[in-house]
């Protein structure tokens, strides 16, 4: 009676086993794991967090000024006024008057267009500023120096000018500048 009551016990512990502990302990074993994951994306986080917390102070270190240069640098967007008035203010230290400023739309248009794949893409984009003025060949000389040394991004693509018997020049100027995208 012994031996049938322990083998009745052992068949039971058995059945028992395979019926409800071992899904029990599976379902342990993967809530397990999936906790394992989430320490593991909590203490990324933790990382992160304090990698942007370390960004934002050497952000925050840099002086105003510098921040407002670099934004003169490469501005977040097309301002085609601003950058209007700024051609206009360099040319107006030599006596220039900058007129028929023209921004080339169609080549936004057909940049935008072609299709680029995200790794190719570049973070910045172009704009082609035509304008034409009136001055003498020294005044213009002065402008293009000053356009050199300016802050924001510049690059002088095509000049072309028509000579006068009075000593003044009608020049014509396209550059490109660059913004963020």
């Amino acid at each position: 009676m012994k031996n049938t009551t322990a083998i009745v016990l052992l068949v039971l512990s058995v059945a028992l086993f395979y019926t409800f502990t071992s899904p029990q302990y599976d379902k342990v074993k993967e809530l397990s794991a999936t906790a394992s994951e989430y320490r593991t994306v909590l203490a990324n986080i933790s990382k992160i967090t304090e990698t942007r917390d370390a960004l934002l102070d050497s952000y925050d270190a840099i002086p105003r000024a510098t921040i407002e240069r670099l934004s003169k640098v490469l501005p977040g967007n097309v301002d085609t006024v601003q950058l209007a008035v700024d051609l206009d203010a360099i040319a107006a230290r030599y006596g220039i008057s900058v007129k028929n400023v023209r921004i080339d739309t169609v080549a936004l248009a057909n940049n935008a267009s072609l299709p680029v794949l995200p790794e190719y893409s570049k973070p910045y984009d172009k704009t082609t500023v035509s304008f034409s003025f009136v001055s003498n060949y020294a005044n213009f000389r002065k402008f293009l120096a000053d356009l050199e040394r300016s802050l924001r991004l510049m690059n002088v693509k095509e000049v072309s000018f028509q000579s006068a018997e009075s000593g003044l020049y009608e020049h014509e100027v396209s550059i490109e500048t660059y913004w963020l995208k």
